[in-house]
């Protein structure tokens, strides 16, 4: 298995959080490897150059097949992915706002739903695609696909805007800030604010941060198993343990505990997330 976190280029910095390649070999012979993903803060751009990966959507119970490469919007709820046995992906982990800087839609088009990429950046993306299955070389996968985004955000502009600063401030989970205060930070009225939340992130200023506080919590366990989940409760920023229950019930259609499981039952975990 192989796993590697590339920072961003400096020009993509405040855009984009993180570019990830993972590759995964599993016997063809075993059994198929389902991989949990609850929600997490992050928008991303992932290529799977080699082998299709199968998605159920705990939402509407549905099953069906990933494009090659997809665009994943904000998302709110449950999926379980099925891993092929060669399981090559590429992902790029945009920051708060990042993807609807690149798209250029509002982002709340794209809650909870996927677009297949060549339908934004077409022959490009298949070109693209079929250049990082012929590689072997990790690193220049890495290249292909931050070239490839250079080459976009060149054509828009990339100046900080004062909501970045105010979306990365809500990453922070053990200093909630209120939405008067978020909206100053943008120089915004707290009611423009939440509608350029729902223009950027896809979703409002507390659902946003009730994600990431999830998402952060799950993971510290995760990396953490002797933490009690009371500690990590309160490390991320919940009142109590019920409190976080309650999100997770909310998120993952689990309690805590039965989703760690879950994740732990997979043999080869491809990659989690950038960690914000």
């Amino acid at each position: 298995m192989f796993t590697r976190f590339y920072p961003p280029p400096p020009a993509l910095r405040g855009l984009v959080q993180a570019l990830i390649v993972s590759h995964v070999a599993l016997p063809d012979s075993g059994p198929m490897q389902i991989c949990p993903y609850p929600p997490a803060a992050e928008q991303t751009l992932f290529f799977y150059p080699r082998m299709p990966m199968g998605r159920y959507r705990h939402r509407t119970g549905q099953t069906d097949m990933l494009p090659a490469s997809l665009i994943v919007g904000p998302q709110v709820s449950r999926v379980d992915l099925t891993m092929g046995y060669d399981h090559l992906v590429v992902a790029v982990f945009f920051a708060p706002g990042g993807l609807h800087r690149l798209l250029r839609l509002p982002m709340h088009e794209l809650l909870d739903a996927t677009i297949d990429a060549t339908l934004i950046w077409g022959r490009t993306l298949q070109e693209l695609n079929e250049q990082l299955g012929e590689t072997t070389d990790y690193d220049r996968m890495h290249g292909l696909v931050e070239a490839f985004l250079l080459r976009q955000f060149d054509r828009r502009s990339l100046d900080p805007h004062p909501i970045d600063r105010a979306f990365q401030q809500m990453l922070d989970v053990r200093h909630p800030r209120s939405l008067d205060y978020l909206a100053d930070q943008a120089c915004l009225s707290p009611r423009q604010f939440e509608r350029k939340c729902h223009e950027r992130l896809g979703l409002g200023p507390k659902t946003f941060s009730r994600i990431v506080r999830f998402s952060r919590a799950f993971r510290l366990k995760e990396h953490n198993p002797a933490i009690d989940w009371l500690d990590v409760a309160l490390r991320c920023g919940y009142y109590d343990f019920r409190h976080m229950l309650r999100d997770f019930s909310t998120f993952a259609g689990t309690t805590p505990t039965r989703l760690l499981a879950d994740e732990t039952q997979t043999i080869a975990r491809p990659y989690t997330s950038a960690r914000f």
